[in-house]
C-alpha cells in the first residue's frame, strides 16, 4: 500500500524520539503553499535542496585543495555528501528526524564562495570596504535558500523554519554565524541541526586527514607523534608500513576507524546530555540548553582540536595551498572591483535581477548584487570569467553570459 503524507507523519509520531522534529509540528514556511501529498514537509525540504542550482555548483567549488589541482581531492560537493551520510547515521541512531538532518547537511555549504574559506575571507573584506555588513557563508546560504534560488513562484526554496534554523545556527570550529532575530528565541538549534554540525566537524577532520596523507603533506608517523592515545591505537591497527600498494588501503582504513570511534563517542556523550535534561525532553528543551547536546566527550574533543591545529599548520597553511588560495583571492578581488565599477558588464540575467530588485544607481545595491553573483559562481567559472574580463586575447564566452 502506498503511504501518503499523513501515514508518514503518523510513522514519525510513533518512531521518533521525544526531542526529534516532527514534520506535522513544523513552525511553517515563509510563503504559504499546499502541503505535499506523498512527502513530509522535511522530505520536501531535502528534495528542494538536492535539485537546487546552488547544490549542483558545489561540484566545482574548493574544499581545501583547488578543484583543478587533482581528480582525487575532495570537493565541496563530495564533502557535503559525506556530511550527509554521517548526519543520516547519527540521526538514525539518536531517533531524530533523518530527512531534516539530511536536508541541513546537504545545504550547509550552499553559501560558500569560490576558493573555500579564503574566498570567504576576501569577499568579507571587500563587502565591508564598500559599506556592506560583510560576508558569512552560513548567512549567505540562508540568503540563497530564502531569496536567490528561483525555481518556484516565490523567492528562494521556501524551506521550513526548522531547516532554515539549521543553517542560521550551523556551528563548528570555522562557523560562528550571528543568527538573524527570528532564530534568537533559543540559545541552541534543534537536535537535527546539531547533528549536521557534528557531522561536518567529523567529516572534514577525518577526510582532510586522509587527503593530506594521500598526497604526502605528512606521514602517519608524524600523526602518531602528536601523542593522541585514542588515535595512536587506531594507527597501530592499520600499521606504519610505507609499501605503496598498502598506502591507499591503510589511509582508508584509518579514516573509517577515526570516524567510527568519533561517532560512537558522540553518541554516548549525546545520550548522557539528553538524559540529564529529563525523562522525555522535547525539541524545544534541547534548544533551551546553554550548550549543545550533540557533543564529544572531553578526550575526543581534544583529539579533534589537536588534529584541526595540526591540519592548520601542515595543510591549510602549507605554502602550496596558500599560494593557490592567494591566487583565488586576487582573482575575486579584481572581479569584484571591476563589476562594482562596471555593473553594466555583469551577465544579462544578473543585471535584470538588479533592476527588478532595486535602484541600479544605488551603490550598495550594486555591491550586494556583485557579491551575490561572485559568491555563487564556481572556481572554474571564476577563472573563465577573469580571462574574459582581463585577458586581451580571450574571446567572449557566451555560456558565462
Amino acid at each position: 500500500m502506498i503511504r501518503n503524507r499523513q501515514d508518514l507523519e503518523a510513522l514519525e509520531d510513533r518512531s521518533l524520539a521525544s526531542y526529534a522534529a516532527r514534520s506535522s509540528q513544523s513552525r511553517g514556511r515563509r510563503h504559504d503553499e499546499p502541503p505535499p501529498s506523498l512527502r513530509t514537509a522535511h522530505q520536501r525540504d531535502r528534495d528542494r535542496v538536492l535539485h537546487s542550482e546552488a547544490f549542483r555548483r558545489l561540484q566545482h567549488k574548493t574544499q581545501v585543495f583547488v578543484v583543478h589541482e587533482g581528480d582525487h581531492y575532495r570537493t565541496r560537493l563530495t564533502h557535503t555528501l559525506e556530511v550527509s551520510q554521517i548526519s543520516r547515521s547519527l540521526a538514525s541512531f539518536l531517533g531524530a528526524n533523518i530527512s531534516l538532518a539530511n536536508c541541513i547537511a546537504l545545504m550547509h555549504d550552499l553559501g560558500h564562495p569560490p576558493y573555500g574559506h579564503m574566498g570567504e575571507v576576501e569577499l568579507n573584506e571587500l563587502a565591508q570596504a564598500r559599506g556592506l555588513p560583510g560576508f558569512d557563508h552560513n548567512l549567505h546560504a540562508l540568503r540563497v535558500i530564502d531569496h536567490l534560488e528561483r525555481r518556484y513562484d516565490f523567492p528562494g526554496l521556501n524551506l521550513t523554519w526548522e531547516a532554515r534554523e539549521g543553517i542560521a545556527k550551523h556551528m563548528t570550529t570555522f562557523d560562528h554565524p550571528e543568527a538573524p532575530q527570528e532564530f534568537s528565541e533559543f540559545p541552541q538549534p534543534g537536535v537535527e541541526a546539531q547533528i549536521a554540525s557534528m557531522a561536518d566537524t567529523l567529516a572534514y577532520v577525518s577526510h582532510d586527514l586522509e587527503d593530506a596523507l594521500f598526497y604526502g603533506f605528512f606521514t602517519l608517523r608524524e600523526v602518531q607523534d602528536l601523542g593522541l592515545d585514542s588515535l595512536n591505537r587506531q594507527i597501530d591497527q592499520v600499521g606504519l608500513t610505507d609499501f605503496r600498494h598498502r598506502r591507499f588501503v591503510r589511509h582508508g582504513a584509518l579514516t573509517r576507524l577515526v570516524i567510527g570511534s568519533l561517532v560512537q563517542a558522540a553518541l554516548e556523550e549525546t545520550e548522557r546530555r539528553l538524559i540529564a535534561i529529563g525523562e522525555t525532553p522535547s525539541a524545544d528543551d534541547v534548544r533551551r540548553q546553554p550548550e549543545p547536546v550533540v557533543a564529544l566527550p572531553d578526550e575526543e574533543e581534544d583529539v579533534v582540536e589537536t588534529l584541526i591545529g595540526f591540519l592548520l599548520e601542515r595543510v591549510y597553511r602549507h605554502p602550496s595551498v596558500e599560494i593557490m588560495c592567494e591566487k583565488g583571492r586576487r582573482l575575486l578581488r579584481e572581479l569584484f572591483g571591476y563589476f562594482c565599477d562596471h555593473p553594466a558588464h555583469l551577465p544579462r540575467q544578473v543585471q535584470e535581477r538588479m533592476r527588478a530588485e532595486g535602484d541600479p544607481d544605488d551603490g550598495l545595491h550594486v555591491t550586494q548584487t556583485v557579491l551575490d553573483f561572485l559568491a555563487g559562481i564556481t572556481d572554474r567559472h571564476a577563472v573563465l570569467l577573469h580571462q574574459q574580463v582581463f585577458s586581451p586575447t580571450s574571446p567572449l564566452l557566451p555560456h558565462i553570459d
